[in-house]
């Protein structure tokens, strides 16, 4: 096995966290770093023997003293909200992105984990392809793409971008988990008609799309790749199934998605953006009402991409790691 030193950024989050795990099992921990700044996941990934470097890549004395000696950069670190200023998006997603760009040896690999987010237009969207119309509606997808842009521009490096879809699976803290919460809240409605499908992308078929980046840096410099799980699934059905397994009631109130729409408006108009996310928003509404799907078809041509799991698989074991959570956390 070639050896290589890969750093992986956002490495004590859930995305970060599994790309660790999955490359060091490839590559040795030895070869494989990660950064965070969450300094207690920081210390537990150290107790199981992997190479963490605990600072913020805003900061350029950190990043330039310690994070300049890597053959591939996977950058996963973000702000992943849908809530907050610009300035918020803008320091983490960008100025962030160009700290770590100014230190990357020359030659190096860059792989930058964007969002299919930029693709959202508030209306029906199926297998949307890497080329097609952007609709940078949110402060969150605006500042993706133009960390995007800096990846892709930037010489002496090879860029790889690679836009995933709803990244979900063991470990997952915000997509089901924010759907859950909801519903223990009282405030879980189906929005719409209920028959909206979309796409999945299981972190174990991420994990794989950036080994194939690797596998094909060649083919892959310069290029955007679409990641999904490839198929559907009909959002409300799923929903209802993973509450069902989780051992709750299943029979959700319907609101018109107009109706659900104004209300989250409303919220979004008395809640300041530097205050926490409102119970609703408007984009959050809108994801629960209408079907979107990506067209991974040039991953696969390109790099071999071939979905290992499917999204029920990915969602049955989301669901079973759920419940032992939940119980190790009741048994605490």
């Amino acid at each position: 096995m070639e050896q290589i030193k890969v750093l992986i950024t956002g490495a004590t989050g859930f995305v970060g966290g599994h790309f660790l795990r999955y490359f060091s099992s490839l590559y040795g921990k030895q070869n494989v770093h990660g950064t965070g700044r969450n300094k207690e996941q920081v210390e537990v990934l150290k107790a199981e023997g992997f190479t963490l470097l605990c600072g913020d890549l805003l900061d350029i004395n950190f990043v330039s003293t310690q994070l300049a000696r890597y053959d591939v950069y996977v950058h996963c670190a973000a702000k992943s909200s849908i809530w907050g200023t610009y300035n918020s998006f803008y320091l983490a997603n960008v100025l962030a992105t160009k700290n770590l760009l100014s230190c990357v040896p020359s030659g190096s690999q860059f792989i930058y984990l964007s969002s299919a987010n930029m693709y959202f237009t508030y209306s029906n969207r199926t297998l949307v392809c890497e080329d097609d119309e952007l609709c940078l509606t949110s402060f969150y997808a605006k500042t993706k793409h133009e960390a995007e842009l800096l990846v892709l521009n930037t010489a002496n490096i090879s860029p790889t971008v690679l836009r995933a879809r709803a990244i979900v699976g063991i470990g997952d803290t915000v997509v089901f988990p924010r759907v859950i919460r909801a519903y223990k809240e009282g405030r879980l409605r189906i929005i719409g008609s209920g028959d909206n499908s979309i796409d999945f992308t299981s972190i174990n078929n991420l994990c794989l799309a950036v080994h194939l980046s690797i596998k094909n840096r060649v083919l892959a410099t310069g290029q955007v790749y679409n990641i999904s799980n490839g198929d559907t699934i009909v959002l409300w059905d799923e929903i209802k199934n993973i509450l069902t397994k989780l051992g709750y009631t299943a029979e959700l109130k319907t609101v018109p998605y107009s109706l659900a729409y104004l209300v989250a408006k409303f919220k979004e108009l008395k809640t300041n953006l530097e205050d926490n996310e409102p119970a609703m928003t408007c984009y959050g509404v809108a994801v629960l009402n209408y079907s979107m799907s990506l067209d991974t078809s040039k991953a696969r041509r390109e790099l071999g991409y071939v979905p290992t799991e499917n999204s029920r698989k990915t969602l049955s074991d989301f669901v079973l790691w759920f419940k032992n959570e939940s119980l190790r956390t009741l048994n605490k």
